[in-house]
C-alpha cells in the first residue's frame, strides 16, 4: 500500500508474520518533509489469538485499508 495513502485513525489490514490482523493507524506517518519507517498502530492481536496492543509497526506491513467495522 502507498505510504501517501494511509491516513490517521483509519483502520488497516497489516502482516507482520501471523497473518491478516486489524489495526488503527494512531499517528501521521509523515514526519517534517519526509516519512516515517514506522508508525504506531492499536493491533487487534486477538484476531490471531494473542492481545490487544499498541505498537510499531513498519509502513511496509500494512497490505490494504480495512472496511469493515471492528470489534472495540
Amino acid at each position: 500500500m502507498n505510504k501517501e495513502e494511509l491516513k490517521k485513525d483509519a483502520w488497516y489490514y497489516i502482516d507482520n508474520g501471523l497473518g491478516p490482523i486489524r489495526a488503527k493507524l494512531v499517528e501521521s506517518p509523515r514526519q517534517g518533509k519526509g516519512w516515517k519507517h514506522a508508525v504506531l498502530m492499536d493491533v487487534k492481536g486477538s484476531d490471531a489469538g494473542f492481545f490487544d496492543e499498541m505498537g510499531s509497526v513498519y509502513l511496509d506491513d500494512i497490505m490494504e485499508e480495512c472496511f469493515e467495522i471492528p470489534n472495540k
